[in-house]
């Protein structure tokens, strides 16, 4: 549990400092210093790692690995120009509670992963706000 709630601070924490910095600069300039950071970091750590993992027979794992690092790139410039022209309020909730949402939807389906009635029911009260947040950003209220 220590690392999912550092998680959630560091992101959080991040969210911050990105809308910061797209609100001022090139939002896809924000976004490929963000991702150049973040791939360096994780790079430093798994290069001594590299050497004693047999790649051969992980290539599928591999290829799904650049695959997410595609979208993920993709993710850091949409967030950044969605930070540009929206308010944080806005922006945060629909991309986190949707991926929330869209995740675990994918995670049971492609993965056999069971989700619970009380998650069914959070999930579900996650779908209405998001749909009263999206109501509410389209009509202005």
């Amino acid at each position: 549990m220590v690392y999912i709630f550092l998680a959630t601070i560091f992101y959080s924490a991040s969210i911050i400092f990105i809308t910061f910095a797209s609100r001022i600069l090139n939002t896809t300039l924000v976004a490929a210093i963000v991702n150049i950071v973040s791939a360096i970091l994780p790079a430093l750590v798994v290069i001594p790692v590299l050497n004693k993992v047999n790649i051969q027979d992980q290539k599928l794992a591999l290829i799904a690995a650049i695959i997410g690092g595609i979208l993920i790139a993709l993710f850091g410039i949409a967030l950044s120009k969605s930070y540009s022209l929206n308010k944080v309020a806005v922006v945060v909730p629909i991309v986190f509670g949707g991926s929330i949402l869209i995740s675990t939807i994918l995670g049971s389906i492609i993965f056999k992963e069971k989700v619970s009635l009380i998650q069914g029911l959070g999930l579900s009260l996650l779908g209405v706000g998001l749909l009263i947040i999206i109501y509410s950003r389209l009509t202005g209220k």
